[in-house]
């Protein structure tokens, strides 16, 4: 991986640890109790989710990568990944849960993705589209109050840096051929949301209120989104890959209401009576997300 990858994430690394901690810091399993457990078991449970269906795709990867230089970083990753997923099954165990339990509710990797682990260019789109959203919700769970956790996930970091440069490595590849880079883009425009989804989950509510205020999270998920579209966009400029059409999140009408526009300018939208609006400035396109 090249080295501006490695600077630009440890630019954000310094950046968001540099955030005073305004809220009181849960050192030990003991005093994680109540409603800040629940939440706590929830989004480690998300990630435990992530990580296992994550690994299971790279172990896949193995077999339907092209080379064997593919291979051998398709098996690396794997490794990787559920090296993330056995210190989440720690971090569970010590709270009292159950994490093969846990783990045995999560969905097939390939669903819960929306891929198929036979083709090579389905994986290469998931290297660059899932591992840097993933990347944007571990810097916040590095912060987060609970210490153990946030301790954990130095080491993830850097891991998921190596994985994304070469996402964008196979992206600008692929870009170079047009029937390589058509194809690249259909399989995006199904990944793309449904990492989304996965990912970061719904913009507003009651569990992003109570994360917020016990330290959990720093970052409202509408500005983790903001800030993962944005260096996307950054990333797919100049290789021709589009982001995908609005029709492809009807997933998230029930808290936003989405709107795109072919222009690489920023445009300052009139805002309703009662409403919030964020502007998301992309190259070909860009997202308004007005929240309901």
């Amino acid at each position: 991986m090249t080295a501006n990858y490695k600077f630009q994430m440890q630019t954000e690394i310094e950046m968001a640890t540099a955030a005073p901690l305004a809220n009181e810091m849960i050192n030990t399993p003991a005093e994680a109790t109540g409603e800040y457990k629940e939440m706590l078991v929830r989004l480690l449970t998300r990630q435990i989710y992530a990580e296992t269906a994550t690994s299971e795709v790279f172990g896949k990867a193995i077999t339907a990568a092209p080379n064997w230089q593919e291979k051998e970083l398709a098996a690396e990753f794997a490794a990787e990944e559920a090296r993330h997923a056995r210190g989440l099954y720690d971090i569970l165990t010590d709270l009292g849960e159950d994490p093969e339990a846990i783990i045995a509710g999560r969905p097939d990797a390939e669903k819960y993705w929306s891929l198929d682990l036979s083709n090579w260019l389905d994986i290469a789109v998931f290297n660059f589209t899932v591992d840097r959203a993933g990347s944007h919700q571990i810097m916040e769970y590095r912060q987060s109050s609970y210490v153990p956790w946030g301790e954990s996930q130095e080491e993830v970091l850097e891991d998921e840096e190596d994985h994304y440069g070469n996402g964008v490595e196979n992206l600008k590849q692929f870009a170079k051929d047009p029937e390589q880079l058509a194809a690249f883009q259909k399989i995006f425009d199904r990944v793309m949301p449904n990492c989304i989804k996965r990912a970061f989950g719904r913009l507003e509510g009651p569990d992003n209120e109570f994360c917020l205020q016990h330290g959990l999270k720093r970052h409202t998920t509408e500005e983790i989104i903001n800030r993962y579209l944005e260096e996307m966009r950054e990333h797919m400029d100049g290789t021709g890959l589009m982001f995908p059409t609005m029709s492809a999140f009807e997933f998230l009408a029930s808290s936003i209401l989405l709107s795109s526009h072919t222009t690489a300018t920023f445009i300052d939208l009139p805002v309703p009576p009662g409403k919030f609006t964020t502007v998301l400035r992309l190259t070909s396109f860009f997202f308004c997300l007005l929240l309901i």
